[in-house]
């Protein structure tokens, strides 16, 4: 018997239009925001996607509006995640 892979799990990347309902604020100012890279962020392709994981740690540091805000928030939790990792033997 297969198994049912129709998980409801949350996406890993959302689009602009997710990223906004979730950050409740407006197309112009996500894309500002974006632009300068205060708000982490991938391109892929042609289209920008964002990460809810990294967007919540955003919000939880107090919305920094500083450019490479978005690139120490993205590096932050990389180093995160190898530290919870643990050492490989």
């Amino acid at each position: 018997m297969a198994s049912d892979t129709t998980t409801s799990t949350a996406p890993l990347l959302i689009d602009a239009k997710a990223a906004r309902v979730m950050l409740c604020m407006g197309e112009r100012r996500l894309w500002m925001l974006t632009n300068c890279g205060a708000i982490p962020s991938r391109k892929i392709g042609k289209s920008v996607r964002y990460s809810p994981e990294e967007l919540a740690a955003w919000v939880a540091l107090g919305c920094p509006t500083d450019s490479r805000a978005g690139e120490q928030i993205r590096h932050a939790m990389r180093e995160a995640a190898l530290a919870a990792d643990g050492p490989k033997s």
